[in-house]
């Protein structure tokens, strides 16, 4: 039984290693080595942790913390399920979409970007009356705009450029939102927006989209495989800290 929990350890590591030739370093990573490492040293010390739970105090605090994992692991998966939830592709006549930045290798755009641009492009083909706001700034590693990037698969994919909107200024997801807005504002634009962007990032897209006073409907990018785990780990931490920094700000 302890060999079949520390390869199920090591299962969960690999699971969450694996992605790391493709991407970044998360919070997601990190959070699944650390529970894979959990895992393998409550199996490698469990007869060590049998008897500290003889001991009344050891007891109390063994009981406590595990309590404590069983509520976090309770509203980890409650909040994941609503990510889920959130991916179904419901947009289906907005005439305003929003095509949400990601990173940019000097001006090639990531793989994620190309995916969430074929995804509005695609809807806009169907939609002839629908315009795009490409909205990312640009960051520090990035020689263009995520934008500007944009534009060019865009137009690539067939659009026409007076249906293009670029919105340069955006550095995170709500001001992503919170400047598309204002462009929507100034143009008269509808209000009810597809959001094109990847299906792990979408319910936090959605939830900035109404805090700006905007009415979202969804229009999901395929993320990489590899890559889905890590990331829809990392979007349950972005939705938490979302939540705690709406609540502090109360």
């Amino acid at each position: 039984m302890k060999s079949v929990v520390i390869i199920i350890g090591i299962l969960i590591i690999a699971v969450y290693v694996s992605p790391l030739y493709k991407s970044k370093i998360n919070l997601g990573n990190i959070f699944g080595i650390i529970l894979g490492t959990f895992v393998i040293i409550c199996s490698v010390f469990f007869e060590q942790i049998k008897k500290i739970y003889t001991y009344p105090a050891g007891k109390i605090l063994i009981i406590l913390f595990f309590g404590l994992f069983i509520i976090f692991l309770t509203l980890f998966f409650i909040t994941l399920f609503k990510i889920i939830n959130a991916i179904k592709c419901n947009a289906k006549n907005e005439t305003t979409v929003i095509v949400l930045g990601c990173r940019v290798k000097g001006s090639v755009p990531s793989k994620a970007l190309v995916k969430r641009c074929r995804a509005a492009a695609e809807y806009m083909k169907k939609n002839q009356k629908a315009v795009a706001i490409l909205s990312g700034g640009q960051g520090v590693d990035e020689d263009i705009s995520e934008a500007e990037c944009m534009y060019g698969l865009m137009t690539s994919c067939g659009i026409d450029k007076e249906r293009l909107i670029k919105e340069e200024k955006s550095t995170s997801t709500y001001e992503n939102m919170l400047y598309s807005k204002q462009i929507i504002d100034t143009l008269d634009l509808s209000e009810n927006i597809a959001i094109a962007t990847s299906e792990y990032h979408m319910l936090r897209a959605k939830m900035y989209a109404q805090k700006v006073g905007l009415i979202p409907y969804s229009l999901p990018a395929k993320s990489i495989p590899i890559l889905r785990v890590a990331y829809f780990t990392r979007e349950v931490f972005g939705i938490w800290a979302m939540k705690i920094k709406k609540a502090l700000q109360k």
